[in-house]
């Protein structure tokens, strides 16, 4: 028989808490219990009553049973990403998905790029908040209405992924690109990059 997993739940109160931005003292009073108690609960020191836990999680607006949930994981492997649709680009741009097509809180795509390479003459935006040009190699430049940045192997740039913007391989040695966008894109498989 498997030992059964000790769940840290004051770890899980915690993240809540700090996501919600709120102070210990105001879950407290909230939770009708004291400041010393619930940092103790989240240092994983005291273990609380189902009364105490009912009235945390109340306070948090957090579900009881999140904080006995196993988190969920995915594994891609390399030969398993999916090729995202050949969307008309400038040149022969590979774009694969390195997150679940069905994750939501943040895409990941990997882009190889040959020499000349882009993501097209015309600027484009993407239906996401944020949006992070990693290069892991060789040399890109990343444009917007107004400005353009030469990013090499290692550089990154974040911008808003609403605001109009092209990029393009630098050199002849083409380019790989680590594109991430926070939440993630609604439908990575047809995304125009």
């Amino acid at each position: 028989m498997a030992a059964a997993k000790h769940i840290r739940i004051g770890a899980r109160l915690r993240h809540a808490r700090e996501h919600s931005r709120l102070s210990l003292g105001e879950v407290a009073e909230r939770a009708g219990v004291t400041k010393s108690f619930l940092s103790r609960v989240e240092r994983d020191i005291t273990s609380p009553s189902i009364a105490s836990l009912e009235a945390l999680c109340a306070a948090l607006g957090l579900p009881l049973a999140d904080l006995f949930r196993e988190p969920e994981t995915t594994l891609v492997r390399r030969s398993d990403r999916p090729r995202l649709a050949d969307l008309p680009k400038a040149s022969d741009v590979v774009d694969t998905l390195i997150t679940p097509a069905d994750e939501r809180h943040v895409t990941v795509l990997e882009s190889v790029v040959p020499a000349g390479g882009s993501g097209g003459s015309e600027l484009y935006t993407l239906p996401s908040e944020c949006e992070v040009c990693f290069v892991l190699h060789g040399e890109v430049e990343v444009s917007f209405a107004q400005e353009t940045f030469t990013l090499g192997s290692g550089d990154a740039l974040t911008f808003g992924a609403s605001v109009p913007h092209t990029w393009s391989a630098r050199g002849e040695e083409g380019a790989r690109i680590l594109w991430i966008l926070a939440p993630g894109l609604p439908d990575p498989q047809g995304a125009v990059r």
